[in-house]
């Protein structure tokens, strides 16, 4: 095996690297004038740029923990500030910054060195959040040229690589120096790489952003003032190992300290505590020479949390008897199986603390005197995988887990407790169970929380060099020389983070590829610690992943652990290893990419989940939007991304924008959704009319016991009865069958007397389950699941009747502009030009500030950027607004109480239609259509920024395109064959014709970030390879950039005219070269000219017809005035076809301005799905009786044919165009929420239907098939508007 790997190993070396100078440049930080540098002039091949010099003068790698001077301290669990051997070295310090690699003021760690005219830096604080540089944000791509190990900034100035100089002046505790003890300098995180002085003297050099650096400080510490001087350099070639998703930021972004030792102390402890209640203490001695202490043993008790103080609470105590190795180390071990403890699980952690003692050297073992004491948290847990399950204490792990960044929206990579506890506290609240820390070891205070609170932990090491290429040959995973960064980052991290019971498992790192390090690191992690799982998501032998394939796993993972899986790969994984006892559990490392507007589709992920038991669920990404506190003009955004920085600054924009919390911690929508569908008690109605209903418990370890469980009778969302239910005990993975006792049919006689009829009335059953007493960060009362059953079919709105026998009949007037229907106080008009409703007038009062308008588009969502469809889909942008009427307005009936206008609208040039009546009476407007696809009877006409196939028909094979390759190898029309054809100057959807300037354009791959989309051009000088005898000519490959520049002329054998499906045609290069699009049946395509090609250059266009739209309804504006919403429908939150479970159906009012959700970037939000109604109310109708609001509500059909009684609705006082994006993302009119300003007006939509917001991935994958409009579906339906007077209820207008 290991030969085998020997055969890859690339055999680079620094060897053959010269040194190159860093020029000079200026200071920053308060200087005013150019001074004198110390850089060096081999700076380049020094230890900042050798993958192999990972530290120097570090203290050895050891656990987090602090020893006390006393028992007592330690018994409390004692902060180390309360400790005499603590001294916090926190606050401002003084600092200078500069452009470049090594450009120090020349002298600056010296004691002498006057710091006078520098500025200042807070530790912990990140510099480019402090006033010096600026934040860089990417995904993929490194901020500097991928060339490792060296540094070559990507914008202007190639040479930016800032370095910081810091200074700080402390005094030590004189009682440290009287006691002789030893001094440690405690540096918890630095970014990238640093070197520290004391006093002048270079106490050693440090890298990896994310664990801390510990220095012994003794030898060079003095009474009275020191210095102490530290220089960070922003990328060493250690950021080549910390490529995360995440901003760039430099800085001491961990707390700073300095402690206090006796010679002789414990250097290093391990305690490991099993389900089987055995505890086991590995202990490492620092002897400084001495004999061992009184007795030759450490002293360890262990108590339950919280009674450390009560000798009687004690479990267990026991010794560890050291052993003398050397001079300098003694070492030992310890146990004691204890009896009837309580395990530890995230959903009842049980914690324990263990006190370690060293006696103190001077005293008998009779006085109990220490030399020092520490306490750890103990968790009684085992973890393992046996048979194909990850199991905790012998059962089987259901993960529902999401991946955090450490991120504070104003201090950067700078995260305290509060922040801590916030998202643990939010997590909880919403039913997860388990962080990844994605994707370096977090502040060992989180850790701490995680075993107090009850979070399942994989801790990561700072290993990803996603921005080097994969492929076995070319990734840092597999060069021997990137070897020793790799090793110590996973030893240093292991070591530190050993004692936590929240950490189930350890991950190698994160998209850093597969090789020799990764097999070595694994194998000495499994050696170190065998008590815990380890999972690597690239432990496999491809390159990359794909979404619906499964991969080959490789040999250095305990766990399957995929990237943005199908629902359907995960299915195949399932079928093909549930019944295996050696197949690797399944969890995803990361799936549900919550960009923007999404997590659709995300119940069928748990389904499935739920479906097998080899699946054991995943890691959301990710848990925070990283948006950064900043103003632009004066108004408070969430910065991302290119907003930082000259237009050289490397970005990768919003895509750091995918949190299930917004930067500030507000709950994003979907996080509701994903805390519904991962509910740890699921219900499932079996007989309504008994009101019986089937409780599981979906807990791993815990009864039903501790919840309350309530029901709810509503009738249209409105509560009529209640009640408790009794208390429930159902044990772990099983269901109990409760009786709900629901009140006597009819339930009409709950509803208050003069009501409408029992008949018009919608009755749901809600069942929830709280809390019954707080638990941890877990308020009483929080309600952990709930589900809502619909008791009876639900009923269209018809509107409460105004007809009375005074009223007058409608009238009809014909106007040259429009067609006029007056009906009492309501007057409609409908516009012969355009055919849409252009007036609703109530009491002498217009209502609309703009026409009633078909819509059939919605303000881009990153996941629609991501799948290309802003393109696929912009023929349908303007369809509505520019549709042309082809018939009508006519009046189609007219009687004593309605008057009916019909008309018919041609939308697109693919021969859409929609049928429209409008229905005029007292009671309001009703709007009925009929929506009939493009290309109903096939497509009749090639359309620009459509997609289409290009057959050869000589070759008899389509043009396929595969990465830039472009050949002709099958006759198929798939996704390598789909070609989009894009004319210039003309807009999407607009006719294909002869003589067009166009664009073939194909999707050549995908990034973490997009499509990735090119144009098929003729390569210069590049022959043709494998043709036919007697053919020559040049490659065409998929590389031309913008994609859609135009490179070929389209001809019409037949001359002038439409392209359409079925015609002959040549595509010709517009660079007058002669050349033309050629296939040969050898399976190659190739630009060539007429005599060269051999006739191969004849096409013909298959058409499969335009893509559906995002969605097919209206859009309306009503006047200024309009304030607040009442509807009954899904909510109280918005809601979509793929994403709806966690909007139950019920009665909700708020504002209008709430109901406007506040995506960092602006996008489609707000959406009712299932809304019988909605009433928009005005702040105040002015006179007596005009209109105090207008009521939207899903219409019966009038001739009887079964229409939707529900429909999407939403209102903003914003117009949709300012959520609205361009074609290029990056022209977005307002980039960010907080530069929208609330309109007068308001907008409303109603629509029969809307696409799904998808949720797989936000670079390809579109909401799944039963979440899209299909292209050939057709719909029909109906709604009322309705104005309503002040003295009416929106409820009692519903009818």
């Amino acid at each position: 095996f290991w030969l085998k790997l020997k055969e890859h190993r690339p055999g680079a070396t620094l060897a053959h690297l010269t040194p190159q100078v860093i020029p000079e440049g200026l200071l920053t930080g308060g200087a005013q004038s150019r001074r004198a540098f110390m850089a060096s002039a081999n700076v380049k091949a020094s230890e900042w740029f050798d993958p192999k010099a990972v530290g120097r003068g570090r203290e050895p790698a050891r656990a987090a923990f602090f020893a006390f001077e006393s028992t007592a301290l330690a018994e409390t669990r004692a902060e180390p500030k309360s400790s005499n051997r603590f001294l916090d070295l926190n606050g401002r310090w003084k600092f200078a910054w500069s452009r470049h690699a090594g450009q120090v003021p020349q002298g600056f760690q010296e004691p002498g060195f006057d710091d006078g005219s520098w500025g200042e830096m807070p530790v912990p604080g990140n510099w480019e959040l402090n006033g010096y540089g600026f934040p860089i944000y990417t995904n993929v791509i490194y901020t500097f040229h991928t060339d490792p190990p060296w540094i070559k900034y990507r914008g202007k100035d190639t040479e930016y690589n800032p370095t910081g100089a810091y200074r700080h002046v402390f005094e030590p505790p004189p009682q440290w120096l009287d006691q002789q003890l030893d001094v440690f300098l405690h540096i918890g995180a630095v970014c990238c790489g640093c070197r520290v002085w004391l006093n002048g003297i270079e106490l050693g050099f440090s890298t990896d952003s994310k664990l801390p650096a510990e220095f012994k400080l003794t030898p060079h510490l003095q009474r009275g003032r020191n210095v102490l001087a530290l220089e960070v350099l922003c990328w060493s070639a250690g950021a080549y190992l910390e490529d995360q998703d995440m901003w760039w930021l430099a800085g001491i972004t961990r707390d700073v300290y300095a402690y206090a030792r006796p010679s002789q102390h414990i250097r290093d402890v391990q305690v490991r505590a099993s389900a089987d209640g055995l505890v086991e203490v590995d202990a490492e001695l620092a002897t400084a020479g001495k004999d061992l202490p009184a007795g030759g043993a450490l002293q360890c008790d262990v108590f339950p949390r919280g009674c450390e103080s009560n000798p009687g609470t004690k479990i267990c105590s026991f010794t560890v008897p050291l052993t003398i190795r050397t001079d300098e180390v003694a070492v030992g071990s310890g146990s004691y199986r204890c009896h009837d403890v309580r395990l530890w699980s995230a959903e009842e952690p049980s914690l324990y603390t263990i006190i370690i003692r060293l006696p103190s050297c001077s005293a008998d073992s009779s006085t109990g005197a220490v030399s020092e004491a520490i306490w750890l948290n103990v968790g009684f847990r085992t973890v393992e995988v046996r048979q194909g399950r990850l199991l905790l204490n012998g059962k089987e792990l259901t993960i529902r887990g999401v991946n955090r960044h450490e991120h504070d929206p104003q201090t950067g990579h700078v995260v305290g407790r509060e922040s801590m506890l916030q998202d643990i506290k939010i997590m909880k609240e919403h039913n997860f169970n388990a962080v990844r820390c994605a994707h370096y070891p977090n502040d060992p205070l989180f850790y701490s929380l995680c075993d107090e609170l009850g979070l399942y932990v994989v801790d990561e090491a700072n290993i990803e060099s996603h921005g080097v290429d994969f492929d076995w040959h070319k990734t840092l995973g597999h060069k021997e020389e990137w070897g020793a960064s790799h090793m110590a980052r996973v030893q240093r991290y292991v070591e530190r983070d050993k004692n936590h019971p929240s950490i189930i498992f350890w991950s190698l790192g994160n998209e850093a590829g597969n090789g020799v390090n990764h097999h070595r690191t694994y194998m000495w992690l499994k050696r170190r610690d065998p008590s815990r799982p380890v999972q690597y998501e690239h432990a496999r032998l491809e390159p990359v992943w794909t979404t619906n394939d499964l991969e080959t796993i490789d040999m250095n993972t305990d766990i399957h652990c995929p990237m943005y899986p199908s629902q359907a790969k995960l299915e195949k994984y399932a079928k093909l290893h549930e019944g295996s006892t050696s197949a690797l559990p399944l969890i995803m490392v990361e799936y549900a990419h919550a960009m923007g507007n999404t997590l659709g589709g995300f119940l069928e992920y748990w389904d499935v989940i739920y479906k097998y038991g080899v699946l054991q669920g995943g890691f959301i990404w990710d848990w925070v939007d990283q948006g950064i506190a900043h103003k632009v003009d004066g108004k408070d955004i969430w910065a991302y991304g290119g907003d930082f920085g000259g237009p050289d600054t490397p970005s990768d924009h919003n895509f750091c924008i995918n949190g299930l919390v917004q930067p500030d911690r507000k709950v994003s929508p979907h996080l509701l959704e994903a805390k519904k569908v991962m509910q740890p008690v699921s219900f499932e109605l079996l007989d309504p009319s008994a009101g019986r209903v089937r409780v599981k418990n979906r807990y791993n370890f815990r009864t039903l016991g501790h919840l309350d469980f309530t029901w709810s009778l509503t009738a249209d969302g409105v509560e009529i009865a209640h009640g408790s239910l009794d208390p429930i005990s159902t044990v772990p993975g099983a269901a109990d069958d409760i009786v709900v006792p629901l009140p006597s049919q009819p339930w009409a006689k709950l509803l208050p007397s003069g009501q409408a009829s029992y008949e018009h009335r919608e009755f749901h059953l809600l069942i929830c389950a709280c809390w019954r007493e707080a638990s941890g960060c877990i308020p009483a009362k929080h309600q952990e699941a709930w589900e809502q059953f619909a008791l009876n079919e639900p009923a269209a709105f018809a509107p409460a009747s105004r007809l009375q026998a005074a009223l007058p009949e409608p009238t009809v007037s014909e106007e040259a502009s429009s067609v006029c229907v007056v009906a009492g106080q309501l007057l409609a008009k409908v516009s012969r030009e355009s055919g849409l409703l252009t007036a609703l007038t109530f009491a002498g009062e217009e209502l609309l500030a703009a026409p009633l308008e078909p819509n059939f588009w919605r303000p881009v969502t990153d996941n629609d950027y991501g799948a290309n469809l802003q393109k696929d889909m912009a023929c349908w942008r303007h369809a509505g607004r520019e549709a042309k009427l082809s018939r009508g307005p006519h009046i189609a009936t007219q009687g004593p109480h309605s008057v009916t206008m019909e008309v018919d609208l041609a939308v697109g040039m693919g021969g859409a239609k929609l049928s429209l009546s409008y229905e005029v009476s007292h009671s309001g407007v009703r709007v009925a259509a009929k929506w009939q696809p493009p290309g109903s009877a096939g497509p009749t006409i090639a359309l620009s920024g459509g997609v289409g196939y290009l057959f050869s028909k000589a070759a008899n094979r389509h043009i396929d395109v595969e990465g830039k390759i472009v050949r002709a190898r099958w006759k198929d029309q798939g996704d390598w064959q789909r070609i989009t054809i894009t004319a210039a100057g003309k807009a999407p959807g607009q006719p294909l014709c002869h003589g067009d300037s166009i664009a073939l354009q194909a999707v050549t791959g995908k990034t973490e970030a997009e499509l990735l989309v090119h144009g098929l051009v003729p390569v210069q000088d590049q022959p043709a390879q494998e043709l036919p005898a007697g053919m020559t000519g040049l490659a065409v490959e998929a590389v031309g950039t913008p994609a859609d520049k135009p490179a070929w002329k389209i001809v019409r054998s037949a001359g002038d005219g439409e392209v359409k499906p079925g015609d002959e045609v040549t595509f010709e290069a517009l660079d007058s070269s002669g050349l033309q699009l050629c296939a040969a049946d050898s399976g190659r395509a190739f630009a060539a000219t007429p005599e060269q090609g051999g006739g191969h250059s004849v096409f013909c266009i298959e058409v499969k017809g335009q893509s559906a739209p995002a969605r097919v309804g209206f859009k309306g504006t009503l006047i200024a005035g309009f304030e607040d919403v009442e509807w009954f429908g899904r909510g109280p939150h918005e809601s979509y076809l793929d994403r709806y479970a966690s909007a139950r159906v019920g009665y909700f009012k708020g504002s209008i301005l709430d109901q406007t959700f506040m995506y960092v970037r602006p996008q489609e939000n707000g959406n009712k799905l299932d809304t019988r109604w909605m009433a928009l109310r005005r702040a105040s109708s002015g006179s007596s009786g005009h209109a105090a609001g207008l009521l939207i509500g899903a219409a019966a059909s009038a001739d009887g044919a079964k229409l939707k009684s529900s429909l999407g609705m939403q209102c903003h006082r914003y117009s949709l165009e300012d959520f609205d994006g361009p074609e290029d993302k990056l022209k977005q009119r307002f980039k960010h929420a907080g530069e929208l300003v609330p309109r007068a007006e308001t907008e409303f939509c109603v629509d029969a239907a809307q696409m799904g917001v998808g949720g797989i991935d936000s670079w390809g994958n579109k909401p799944l098939p039963q979440h899209m409009i299909a292209p050939d579906q057709s719909f029909d339906w109906a709604f009322w508007l309705r104005p309503f007077q002040e003295e009416d209820a929106p409820i009692e207008c519903s009818g």
